[in-house]
């Protein structure tokens, strides 16, 4: 009888340290999961914060240069091209990861700043192709290009903060 007993127990104990094992193990593995998606989150995030940031600082330079006395239109032009191409390629690709990483609200908010940028890009567009003698646009423009860039800078620090707190969860 007792070496039953003591049996029973060993085939009890044993059981209950495997299921204890096995919910540890799960527990580990759904931690491991949550840490993978962050970090692909977090990569998704900087590498459209990255690609955001290049493209306002080239569209600075241009929205500068434009003011400037006796600024090279053309040489403008073909630096608003370079900057229309990072927006359709290299911002357009790393939007499509935010876009599959989540969640649905920083998705919109990497659209808003997108959009944004790309309002820029139309806005030192006709600023340039108004640029002549007497044009109106000469005078305002630039002026006008530069609240552009400061909404597409205030997207910027909203989607930032949002994605921080996204990470942190």
């Amino acid at each position: 009888m007792a070496a039953v007993m003591g049996a029973a127990v060993g085939v009890v104990g044993t059981t209950l340290a495997a299921a204890v094992a096995g919910l540890s193990a799960q527990r580990q593995v759904r931690a491991e999961h949550r840490h993978w998606r962050r970090q692909l989150r977090r990569d998704a995030y900087s590498a459209f914060t990255a690609k955001a940031d290049e493209l306002h600082k080239v569209l600075k330079e241009i929205n500068a240069q434009l003011i400037t006395p006796g600024a090279d239109l053309d040489a403008l032009r073909e630096s608003l091209g370079g900057a229309r191409a990072l927006l359709q390629d290299g911002l357009a690709d790393v939007q499509a990861t935010v876009e599959i990483e989540g969640p649905e609200k920083l998705a919109r908010m990497a659209e808003e700043l997108s959009r944004s940028l790309s309002a820029c890009v139309a806005a030192i567009n006709a600023a340039t192709l108004g640029q002549g003698a007497g044009s109106p646009s000469a005078a305002t423009g630039p002026q006008g290009v530069r609240r552009f860039l400061d909404h597409a800078s205030a997207k910027r620090t909203q989607f930032v903060e949002h994605a921080r707190r996204t990470i942190d969860v």
